[in-house]
């Protein structure tokens, strides 16, 4: 599957591993010893089969995910708490073929020049942001890096591993200025500590390529059991 992203924001926070880890049924993949939870909002157009032309109805679609960073059997990866949507035949397709907690969710974004407005409402779950596009390009810092440099997705499903390859170019990332957000987003996890954003950066477009899902071999030994 091909698709292009427009308008990512990523907002990158610490967190203990000991408070994450019970939450997760793979190993976390820690920087520095410390776990990083991401909140990352964006749009999806120009969604395809390979080369055939975008398809009706399901080529465009707004998106809010909820991530961390995981090693399954060794390789690094990202893993998912749930991704948001606002749309129905994306949730669907979603959830069925490849196997990713999506949910739907009311969205309402805006982008006008130098300005990104974002909100995201469901029942337990919300998130609103608001900065200046500056157009500088950002110098990557190591955690800009290690977070969004990674070509594996990792999901669960009736106790199977799945893994998802991911092929785009380096992120071609820029600063933002007076940023603002409330975040009930990450609160969905419950743990007793607040998302503390260290990085947080743009980018306007980038061109992606998804293979099909597969399933990973010896999966119920690589799993870790989850706190309820």
């Amino acid at each position: 599957m091909k698709q292009r992203w427009n308008h990512i924001f990523f907002l990158h926070g610490t967190i203990a591993p000991h408070l994450l880890q019970p939450y997760l049924p793979f190993e976390l993949d820690l920087l520095d010893g410390v776990a990083i939870l991401s909140i990352v909002p964006f749009k999806m157009d120009m969604i395809r089969l390979w080369n055939l032309p975008p398809t009706p109805f399901f080529s465009h679609l707004w998106e809010i995910n909820l991530r961390t960073y995981v090693r399954v059997g060794g390789k690094p990866g990202v893993y998912f708490f749930t991704l948001d949507t606002d749309s129905p035949l994306g949730y669907l397709i979603a959830n069925y073929f490849f196997h990713l907690p999506y949910r739907l969710a009311k969205i309402k974004a805006l982008v006008r020049k130098e300005h990104f407005y974002f909100e995201s409402h469901r029942s337990l779950a919300s998130f609103k942001t608001s900065f200046c596009i500056t157009g500088r390009k950002k110098k990557k810092t190591i955690l800009d890096r290690w977070a969004t440099d990674r070509e594996r997705l990792f999901t669960l499903k009736n106790g199977e591993i799945y893994e998802g390859r991911v092929h785009h170019d380096s992120w071609p990332l820029e600063e933002v200025e007076n940023l603002i957000f409330e975040d009930h987003f990450s609160t969905q996890i419950p743990i007793e500590c607040h998302f503390d954003p260290q990085e947080s950066s743009y980018a306007r477009v980038l061109n992606v390529s998804f293979e099909t899902f597969r399933k990973v071999s010896g999966s119920s030994s690589l799993l870790r059991p989850i706190r309820r």
